[in-house]
C-alpha cells in the first residue's frame, strides 16, 4: 500500500488542513498558559479583558476570528477525509468500513496517551468516538446528509448551552445558599497554577488526572453532536464534488462563502458582545449563551474562510504562495501532537515553567514562532518522505492486516 501521491493530491486541502492547524495553536494557546480546565473566575466575574491596549486587542480579535472556528476547520476536514479514504478504498476492492474503523482505533489509542500523558485539550479522542458514527452516513444521498447535518448544527449548540446554563445556574444557586464560597471555588485555579508551573511531571500528571482528564473523560458523549454535524459538512461537501471539480462547483462555493459571512459574522459578533458582558446579564448565564452562539456561528465563519481559500487557490500564484501551510497540513496528525509537546514544555514545570506568566500578545507570539518551526521542519521532511512518522505509523496499523493477506496470497 503506498501513500498518496503528489498528483493525487488535493492542494487546497492540505493549505486548509494546515491553515487549521495555526489557528488551533492560536486558539488553544490560552489553555496551555493558564488554568482554564480548572478556572471558575469567568462564570461568576464574566470574561475581562486583559490589560494592555495590545493584548485587550488580541483577546477581541483571537475571540471573533479564532475561538470555535478552526476546530470545526479540522472537523470538517475529518469528515472529508474519511470520505476520500472510504471512496479510494472501495475502487481498489478493499473493505473501506473495517479498515476505517481500524483507523478510528488507532486515533483512539493515540487520543487517550495525549490527554493522559501530555494535555487536557486532546481533540483526537473524540474524533475517534464520533467518527464510528459515520459509516452509518456514507450511503446516504447528499440531501439526507445536509438534513442531518443543518439540525445537528442546531440541536448540538442548543444541547451545549442548556447543560452549561443548568450546571452555571446551580452552582451559582449553592454560593447563594451559603454551601460554598468562591474562594473555595477558585481555589483549584490557584492550585492548578502553581502545580503546572512548579510541579514534575509526575506532580502535574497526578494532578490533572483527578481535576481535568476525568471530567473530560466523563462528558465526552456530550461533545459528539457537535463534531458529528461538522463531520457531515465534510462528508456532504465529498460526496458533492465540490473539492474534486472546483470549477463545476464555483457557484456553490460562492454561495457558502456568502451564506458563511452572512450569518457566522453576525452570531460571532453577538456572542462576543455577550461574553464581554456589553448586555449588563449576569456573569453565569453569559458564559453558556456566549458559547452556544459562536458554536453556531463559528462554524458558519469556518465554512467562510474554507470557500475564500478555496476561491483563491485557483490561481496558481496563490496557490503556491500557500503552500508551506500545506507542507504543515501533509502531517497534520504529527503537528497537533507536536504542538502540545512544544508547548507543555515551555509552560510546564517541569520544562521551562512559564505557566500563568504569559501575556496573550506574547501567547500569541510563541504560536506564530511554533509554526514557524513546524513549517520549516515540515517542508525539509516532506522533501525526503512521502509523510509524517505519525501518518506513517498510522497508515501501518491500517493496513496491516491487508498486507498481510496480500503477502500470504
Amino acid at each position: 500500500m503506498s501513500s498518496v501521491s503528489m498528483k493525487e493530491r488535493i492542494h487546497a486541502l492540505d493549505i486548509i488542513r494546515g491553515f487549521a492547524l495555526f489557528g488551533i495553536l492560536i486558539a488553544n494557546m490560552i489553555a496551555f498558559k493558564t488554568p482554564v480546565f480548572t478556572e471558575l473566575n469567568g462564570l461568576f466575574e464574566g470574561e475581562r479583558l486583559p490589560e494592555g491596549g495590545l493584548n485587550a486587542t488580541l483577546t477581541l480579535l483571537t475571540a471573533f476570528f479564532v475561538d470555535g472556528k478552526f476546530y470545526p476547520m479540522f472537523s470538517m476536514l475529518f469528515g472529508l477525509g474519511f470520505y476520500i479514504f472510504y471512496s479510494r478504498l472501495m475502487k481498489r476492492g478493499l473493505p473501506a468500513k473495517q479498515l476505517f474503523r481500524r483507523r478510528l482505533v488507532f486515533l483512539l489509542l493515540i487520543g487517550l496517551v495525549h490527554l493522559i500523558f501530555i494535555w487536557s485539550g486532546d481533540i483526537l479522542h473524540t474524533y475517534a468516538i464520533t467518527g464510528f458514527l459515520l459509516p452509518l452516513f456514507i450511503e446516504r444521498s447528499s440531501k439526507v446528509i445536509k438534513i442531518w447535518a443543518i439540525s445537528l448544527m442546531i440541536f448540538g449548540p442548543l444541547l451545549m448551552t442548556a447543560l452549561m446554563l443548568f450546571s452555571s445556574v446551580s452552582i451559582q444557586f449553592i454560593v447563594n445558599q451559603g454551601m460554598d464560597t468562591m474562594e473555595n471555588l477558585n481555589a483549584s485555579s490557584v492550585v492548578a497554577a502553581t502545580v503546572m508551573a512548579e510541579g514534575s511531571f509526575g506532580e502535574i500528571l497526578a494532578f490533572r488526572l483527578t481535576n481535568e482528564v476525568l471530567p473530560i473523560l466523563l462528558q465526552v458523549l456530550l461533545v459528539v453532536p457537535t463534531i458529528l454535524p461538522l463531520f457531515l459538512i465534510g462528508l456532504y461537501l465529498g460526496k458533492t464534488g465540490m473539492f474534486t471539480d472546483i470549477e463545476r462547483n464555483l457557484q456553490r462555493w460562492k454561495k457558502v462563502m456568502w451564506i458563511g459571512l452572512a450569518i457566522g459574522v453576525p452570531l460571532v459578533g453577538l456572542s462576543v458582545a455577550v461574553a464581554y458582558n456589553v448586555f449588563g446579564w449576569a456573569p453565569y448565564v453569559t458564559l453558556p449563551i456566549a458559547e452556544g452562539l459562536n458554536a453556531i456561528g463559528g462554524p458558519f465563519l469556518m465554512l467562510f474562510y474554507v470557500s475564500v481559500i478555496v476561491l483563491l487557490t485557483r490561481k496558481a500564484s496563490v496557490e503556491k504562495m500557500l503552500m508551506p501551510f500545506a507542507s504543515v497540513g501533509r502531517m497534520a496528525l504529527t503537528n497537533y501532537l507536536m504542538q502540545s509537546v512544544i508547548a507543555v514544555i515551555i509552560f510546564n514545570g517541569y520544562g521551562f515553567g512559564l505557566f500563568g506568566q504569559v501575556s496573550k500578545t506574547q501567547g500569541v507570539l510563541i504560536a506564530i514562532a511554533i509554526y514557524i518551526v513546524q513549517v520549516v521542519l515540515s517542508h525539509l521532511l516532506l522533501k525526503r518522505y512521502n509523510q509524517g512518522p505519525m501518518e506513517f505509523v498510522w497508515r501501518k496499523w491500517t493496513y496491516s492486516r491487508v498486507e498481510k493477506v496480500s503477502k500470504a496470497a
